[in-house]
This record gives C-alpha cells, structure tokens and sequence, in this order.
C-alpha cells in the first residue's frame, strides 16, 4: 500500500476525468472553519481545486463533466484546462428532494443517488431513496425506497442498476440493526423505518444481498478483477477496514486494515484501488 495524497479533508469519493484522478472532501462536521472541495491528485500532492464548494459529499464523472453533490444541491464542472474548470452550473432538482449523498453516473447518462424525499425537519415516517437525476433538466425519478442513508452508487456487470451502501441506525444498542448493501431493483422497498427497528416487519421487505454487522457503517465500493470491495467505516469490531467479497455478495474478508482513522472513500482506477481514510490520506494498492 502507498500513500499517494494527504491533505484531503475527510476524502469521501474519487473520480477519473480528462486521464487526472480528482478526489472529494467533505471537510470537518465539528470545525466548519475547515474546508473541504474537489482536489486534483498528482505527484504525491492533493491540490485543492479553485472555485471548490466548502463540502463535497461526492463527485462522478461522465465524458467531459465531473458532478458533485455538496448535499444541498447537485452541480456540474466541465470545460477543464488543467487547472480549473471554466464551466460551472447547478443541476435544477426540485423540492421536496435534497441531502444528495455521493454520486454515480449510470450507462444511460443519469445521476444515481442517495437522496431524501420530505423536507426538513425529519418525520417519524423519514426515510431516503435512491433517485435517478437528468443532469440536463434536473427531472428526478423514483428508483427504490426505503433506505436510512444510501451512500454510495457502484455499477457492476451483471447488474442494470448499482449497488449500493446503506448505513441503518446507531441507536438501537450494540448488535442491531445490521448495515445492508443493496443490489437495487426498480421499484423495491427495503423497509426503512419500520426494519429493521421492528424486526418482525423485515419478511415483507426486499432482502439485502449483504448483512454486515451493526455499525460496521458501509461506505465507498470499487469493482476491480471480479472482486467487490467495501469501505467499513465501523469496520468488524478491530476497527475501521476494506473488505472484500465476490460480486454476488458472501462473506465480506479483511483486504487492507490498519488505517489511523475511519476510511470512507474507496475507488479503482488504472487497475489500482485507492481508499482515504479521515486523516485526509489516500492509499493506492494494486490487490
């Protein structure tokens, strides 16, 4: 494993535009003095890129455009030069939809995305979804319901819609409810609130293809050689890892371990995984 970067405020996502890997921070929640954005990876150095929003929950790219959520609001960069990007808009999404979690960018062109759908402040009945966006008109569509905290979209082969990390709650005790990653079909519920805090309900749910344990807390996820890998926040009980397991799900096994602070961001790129852990450091390993 190298340290390629530091310096990258809690680094949440990565992605390739224009042959450069550009990296996500979010910043710091308890010092909001400390700014995060989209920085640009290179020479063992993180470089903040101008016109950055203060936090940056994610970015994608597709052909010649990088879009990032920043929570509030969905934006797309393009026309970059090297240096920055000389074209910058916000993707018009409607109300009541907003907390846009990290990005992906679908075959067909669309933004996939973790989402709420009421407006603040939360309800009894809150949950999230995922939801496709047109990134020309803004125009969102339901995909699947029923999700605490989708964080992170990943197309895979095999599957006409992503995977994706869903995060349950942290205040039902030490050993439930369990972390699920998702195999999305159109139109599935996976019972968010009602399950898994009645655990009774869950049967009349869609099933998760993974149950990880409580609080392991799933994050990023990259696809490389036939292999899945999972970013645990949490991690398996000896703190924070990167497990990985066949694309049909199974067993999650350790693959990096030993990181100094909880790992959120995880991606592949040229044949390489790269992972960024809260101190602001990226790793990359060729498994």
């Amino acid at each position: 494993m190298t340290v390629v970067a530091r310096g990258v405020p809690t680094p949440t996502e990565f992605a390739v535009l224009a042959g450069r890997l550009f990296a996500a921070g979010y910043g710091d929640e308890q010092k909001p003095d400390v700014l995060g954005g989209v920085y640009i990876l290179g020479g063992g150095k993180a470089m903040r890129v101008p016109g950055s929003p203060q936090h940056v929950l994610g970015l994608a790219a597709a052909k010649n455009t990088l879009y990032l959520s920043t929570s509030r609001a969905l934006l797309a960069w393009s026309g970059w030069n090297g240096t920055r990007f000389q074209k910058t808009r916000r993707v018009r999404t409607r109300a009541p939809y907003g907390n846009f979690r990290a990005p992906a960018v679908g075959p067909d062109g669309l933004i996939y995305v973790g989402a709420d759908t009421s407006l603040p402040p939360p309800t009894p009945n809150y949950s999230a979804s995922l939801v496709s966006v047109d990134p020309a008109t803004g125009s969102i569509t339901d995909i699947a319901s029923g999700m605490r905290q989708p964080w992170l979209p990943l197309f895979v082969p095999g599957h006409a819609l992503p995977l994706v990390s869903d995060l349950n709650q942290d205040n039902l005790g030490p050993h439930r409810p369990l972390d699920y990653l998702l195999a999305i079909k159109r139109g599935a519920n996976y019972g968010f609130p009602a399950c898994p805090a009645a655990p009774r309900t869950c049967a009349i749910y869609s099933q998760p293809l993974v149950e990880f344990p409580a609080h392991a807390s799933p994050m990023g996820m990259g696809y490389l050689n036939g292999k899945l890998y999972v970013a645990l926040y949490g991690g398996l009980g000896k703190g924070p890892v990167v497990v990985s397991m066949p694309l049909s799900g199974g067993k999650p096994t350790p693959f990096l371990s030993g990181f100094p602070a909880p790992v959120i961001a995880l991606g592949t790129a040229y044949g390489n995984l790269y992972a960024g852990d809260q101190s602001g450091v990226i790793y990359r390993v060729t498994p």
